[in-house]
């Protein structure tokens, strides 16, 4: 699953990577964002990219309010069209973050990858002027197995920019975005002060010991 993430990165490497005209709509950096939060968000608009802020998670789907928000939607729900699917697979935006955070009991890893931005997969919904995403999960992969079963789709190359087209072939294409776990991931260890959503330091992101599970 992805509950948290870290969106602190060097504007200019957001402009070069969407090849967006400007950024004037970002958040400030955060090193613990949360659901509820608002968040950086790409997607495509009038045949561009471009930068917007949302909210992190679905608090209605058509218009019926939720218990909790909904923060994460499965990919195979979204394949299968069940539930929220049939509606949100032609809504697609991306999520760049620096890193996301993941729990093996109470000790909290960040995880990373040790050349570019991560670029997690995202669907929204728009209601007037707000805007709402939800981050798309899968099966986990390699070393994040060992932390949790769900990880967040994480697209690059080909398939980042196949998920920000406004191809709707590419509604009917999402398997292909099963297995794109980056070999450059990496994970440390962090401070359980991530564990408050209060919490925003920039302590958030740095080691405490390096690829220890166990």
């Amino acid at each position: 699953m992805c509950g948290r993430f870290a969106q602190v990165y060097d504007d200019a490497k957001i402009l070069n990577k969407f090849r967006l005209e400007d950024i004037s709509e970002r958040i400030q950096p955060k090193f613990n964002m949360s659901p509820g939060m608002k968040v950086n968000a790409v997607m495509a608009e009038e045949s561009a990219l471009k930068l917007k802020k949302a909210e992190w998670g679905f608090s209605e789907i058509n218009g019926k309010p939720l218990p909790s928000l909904m923060v994460n939607s499965r990919l195979d729900t979204l394949i299968n069209g069940s539930f929220t699917g049939r509606n949100l697979i032609t809504s697609r935006c991306v999520i760049p973050v620096s890193g996301f955070y993941e729990w093996k009991g109470c000790q909290p890893y960040y995880i990373y990858d040790t050349s570019d931005i991560l670029c997690l997969a995202g669907v929204y919904v728009r209601n007037n002027e707000s805007i709402r995403i939800s981050v798309v999960t899968t099966d986990s992969e390699d070393f994040l197995k060992d932390l949790h079963h769900r990880m967040p789709l994480i697209l690059s190359g080909a398939s980042l920019s196949s998920w920000l087209s406004s191809d709707k072939d590419t509604a009917e294409k999402l398997d292909l975005f099963k297995n794109t776990f980056p070999q450059t991931l990496k994970f440390h260890e962090v401070t359980q002060a991530v564990n408050s959503a209060g919490y925003e330091k920039d302590d958030c992101i740095k080691p405490l010991r390096t690829n220890r599970l166990f």
